[in-house]
């Protein structure tokens, strides 16, 4: 079957259509799984096994984010600005390609002896230091359209557009309560395409490591 356009550079490829009734029901994980990809601005990304409904952008959330990221040296710390709030996404798991994150945490807003979930263990206090000490900022411009598919527990699609440092990337997040579920997803939707974190991502893109 031919290609259809999407919306940027993204297109569905709706040969060999993927079966969403045949996803078993799963429990909702207390953890929020994702996984993401990311491309330059030239690359045509095709995402497999979605029908025609899917071109219709009215079923998308349209979402637009200005956030700036604190990359700090050792270790994984997801942490960003955003509307006056210092944003701290705990990684609590990694499995099967996927990333599972505890609750995000205002660290402006925690009382200095609070600890913190994710490895190593800090205070509030020792966090907001290093974010003192060692961060790295970086602002990232995103437009994302979010689609809700019709599993249990919900699993999202986001597509974005990011502007980063004058230049443009796109990126495809499949995120939801449950592993499994999101594993299966994104190896179908997705298949060779090879996934990477927004820290690591940023890491290796701005500041080659």
């Amino acid at each position: 079957m031919l290609k259809h356009r999407l919306v940027w550079n993204f297109e569905i490829d709706p040969d060999d259509l993927i079966d969403f009734t045949a996803f078993p029901q799963e429990e909702s994980d207390s953890l929020r799984w994702e996984i993401r990809y990311f491309w330059p601005a030239d690359s045509h990304i095709t995402l497999y096994g979605l029908g025609e409904e899917f071109l219709d952008l009215s079923r998308y959330q349209i979402k637009q984010r200005v956030d700036v990221y604190h990359l700090l040296g050792e270790g994984y710390f997801n942490i960003k600005d955003r509307r006056d709030q210092l944003l701290y996404k705990p990684l609590l798991e990694e499995k099967g390609g996927c990333q599972g994150f505890g609750h995000k945490t205002n660290l402006l807003d925690q009382a200095p002896e609070d600890i913190l979930s994710g490895d190593p263990v800090l205070t509030v206090r020792e966090m907001l230091a290093k974010v003192q000490q060692e961060s790295r900022m970086i602002r990232v411009d995103k437009v994302a359209l979010k689609y809700k598919f019709p599993l249990s527990p919900t699993i999202k699609l986001e597509l974005a557009r990011l502007g980063i440092a004058d230049q443009r990337f796109f990126s495809v997040c499949i995120e939801g309560r449950s592993q499994p579920l999101v594993s299966r997803l994104s190896q179908l939707l997705m298949r060779q395409h090879i996934s990477c974190d927004y820290v690591r991502f940023l890491k290796q893109t701005h500041f080659h490591e």
